[in-house]
């Protein structure tokens, strides 16, 4: 349980870096920058992730990778966090 405790703090981290990067990149450009997951994963090499088909599971699929990236973690890691107990 303490490795997942921990897990869930990194992606806590995780987030409030991403929105830093944002804000700073925003500052510089003059104008909102927000990184999506979309974004963020075709910069993986030989990834590209196109739209998917409206309606249906789709369209959830579409919504969320259209959040930013920081949004992502940052629930994922509260709810981690909320739901592990700690170790006593």
């Amino acid at each position: 349980m303490q490795g997942l405790r921990i897990a869930a703090w990194v992606l806590i981290a995780l987030a409030i870096a991403l929105i830093g990067a944002d804000l700073i990149s925003s500052v510089e450009a003059g104008q909102p920058v927000v990184r999506t997951v979309r974004e963020i994963v075709s910069l993986l090499p030989g990834v590209t992730l196109g739209r998917l088909a409206e309606g249906g599971l789709g369209g959830v699929i579409n919504l969320m990778l259209d959040l930013p990236l920081w949004a992502v973690l940052g629930v994922l890691g509260l709810v981690a966090t909320i739901l592990i107990k700690p170790v006593e």
